[in-house]
């Protein structure tokens, strides 16, 4: 019995020879089915291409979206982290006018205010509640209470004012109970009356920081310094030299925020810089 075949003719265009070719039936089942192997290959090569691209795209997409998660994350942190800086700086400011305050505790405020490394032998910290309370009750400061000599006056540095001060903006964060100088580095800080230091302390806003009493219900606050020149309980008179301008705390740019409080209450500085 003869075995089944199937004959091909290729014939080119032109007068050259055709080609014609057997190839038996078993031969040709052998190809289509390798040819459809190789489709088949190809289908679900392209199905899983597909797929795979799908999924680097979902992929980057979450990337995307993990990242802007990051973000927001670390702007809640930030937020948190400014809120807890205006609880603390809120209980001092309660500590230093001998009022309870429900925000935080005793403990907390001395942890807080152990300061860096910059609190040496020259520079010592008084911001412990019976150190101000004396402080501010002591008969050693040389300034007669109601005294001329006992109410700031005038700039207590050579710049120019960057930010005017604010009480009335509402809003967290937009209010700003001071002046703010622009200065160099290094620049002369004085003080604007007669008084006695009752606070030299490291603070996460202010930075180093220094204020004045004056024995009459004002006091004056001196800020972002990067050298302070005395020593809580010494006394001072208007024009001394009490530190030197920086860029401590949260500061973008060197600068000297200085404020005025009048029976704890901050009072626009800038009624006070022409007085006479």
């Amino acid at each position: 019995m003869s075995r089944r075949s199937i004959s091909f003719l290729i014939v080119p265009e032109g007068h050259r020879s055709s080609l014609k070719f057997k190839l038996s039936f078993l031969t040709v089942r052998l190809l289509v089915g390798v040819l459809g192997f190789l489709l088949l290959f190809v289908v679900v090569l392209s199905i899983f291409h597909g797929r795979l691209l799908y999924e680097v795209i979902a992929g980057k997409s979450l990337k995307q979206e993990n990242q802007k998660l990051r973000r927001y994350n670390a702007k809640v942190v930030e937020l948190e982290r400014e809120l807890g800086e205006y609880k603390r700086f809120v209980l001092r400011v309660a500590q230093l006018a001998g009022v309870e305050y429900q925000g935080g505790t005793q403990t907390q405020l001395a942890s807080y205010s152990e300061g860096p490394d910059w609190l040496d032998a020259e520079v010592v910290s008084s911001f412990a509640g019976e150190e101000i309370q004396s402080a501010l009750t002591s008969d050693s400061i040389a300034v007669e209470p109601g005294s001329a000599g006992g109410i700031p006056r005038g700039a207590p540095i050579e710049g120019w004012i960057t930010q005017e001060f604010s009480l009335n903006i509402p809003g967290f964060g937009t209010q700003h109970p001071g002046i703010d100088f622009a200065a160099k580095t290094g620049t002369e800080v004085k003080a604007t009356a007669d008084g006695k230091v009752i606070l030299v302390v490291w603070d996460d806003m202010y930075g180093k920081l220094v204020a004045v009493d004056h024995a009459n219900g004002y006091a004056t606050y001196y800020g972002h310094n990067s050298k302070i020149l005395v020593n809580p309980g010494d006394a001072v008179r208007r024009n001394q030299v009490i530190a030197l301008s920086g860029n401590t705390g949260r500061s973008s740019a060197p600068h000297l925020h200085y404020e005025i409080r009048k029976d704890d209450v901050p009072v626009d500085p800038g009624s006070f810089l022409n007085r006479r």
